[in-house]
Order: structure tokens, then sequence, then C-alpha cells
């Protein structure tokens, strides 16, 4: 069975992103995936500590609601990572788990783990789809620095609209790109 593990880096538990993403993922489940999805907004996540451990293991030393996802990153065929833009950039809480993907790199900065298929989906206010098109190319430039495929990347824009609804053109890319996923990975 194919594994699909998953980001949420919004404070906003049904937000945009949360709910493109779960368009994503049940594209992979209709493909057969088992899915495992991590809150990067919840109690007991820490950042990066800094400490370099990961420079002489596999894995980080900080033991939180993390610590999983290295063994999980390691058996995923795929990832998907759901981005509220705030403020021009990834969210404060997506940040902070791309921190803790430093175990990512081993020796010289080349990647541990590549190969992996990965799936972007940001959210953003701004009604101008190309506003921060530089934090979604610079975001999915670092999973390309680690050796992750990004082999589609979503995007909502103008959510604050009254009555905003992602629109369904949208919502089916997302629920093919789950699919896509599994069958790639």
């Amino acid at each position: 069975m194919s594994k699909v593990i998953a980001f949420l880096g919004s404070p906003r538990k049904n937000g945009f992103s949360a709910r493109l993403v779960s368009s994503v993922l049940d594209g992979a489940r209709s493909a057969g995936a088992e899915v495992v999805v991590y809150d990067l907004n919840a109690d007991g996540v820490k950042g990066c500590q800094g400490c370099f451990w990961c420079r002489a293991h596999d894995g980080c030393a900080t033991r939180d609601k993390l610590q999983p996802m290295y063994e999980d990153i390691v058996s995923a065929d795929g990832i998907v990572a759901g981005f509220p833009i705030y403020f021009g950039t990834v969210s404060g809480q997506a940040k902070l788990w791309m921190d803790r993907l430093y175990p990512m790199y081993g020796d010289d900065f080349v990647p541990r783990h590549p190969g992996k298929k990965m799936v972007t989906v940001y959210a953003q206010a701004n009604g101008d789809s190309t506003r921060f098109a530089d934090a979604v190319h610079s975001t999915d430039g670092y999973f390309a620095g680690i050796g992750w495929e990004v082999i589609e990347s979503l995007l909502i824009y103008g959510d604050v609209a009254p009555g905003y609804e992602i629109p369904r053109e949208l919502t089916v890319r997302a629920f093919e790109a789950g699919r896509l996923l599994v069958s790639a990975g």
C-alpha cells in the first residue's frame, strides 16, 4: 500500500489550504494510499534547536509531536503540504516545520531521502495570483533542494471575498494531484 504524509501549516483547521489539502488526500485515498496527517499548529510542536544532532544521525533529537514524521517521511511515497501565505511568505507554523526538515540534508547538503513526490497547496487573501509568486517559487525550490519533486503546486487566491468558495476546477485538480502522487510514488 502506498503512503502519503500531509502537513497542515495553517492555524485554521477548516481554512482554505486545509480544505484543498483534504481534496488532495481524497484523491490519494481513492488510489489506495494510507494517509498520515500532521497538524503543524498543534500544541507541543517545537522548532529546530540548532543542536546539529542531525549532522551525525538520521533524524532529530527534539522529542515532540513531529518526531514520528522522520520515519513517516522515509516510508512515504508522497508528501502533501498546505501553506497559507501570511505577510508575503508561508505561515510561521510552516516555516517551523521546514526548519525541522534540516535532517533531510546529509553531509555537504546532499539530500538524505531524495525522490519523494510532493504536492504543495497555497492560500492567499490577495486577489492577484502573482502577488506572492516569489514565496511559492522559493518554498517549492526549498523542497527541490532536499531532493523532493513538486509534481503539482496549487494556489487559492482572493479568498477573503464575501462568500468565497474554492473553484471546482481547483478541487478537481487537487483530487487528481493526489491520485498522481500515489501513481508517481
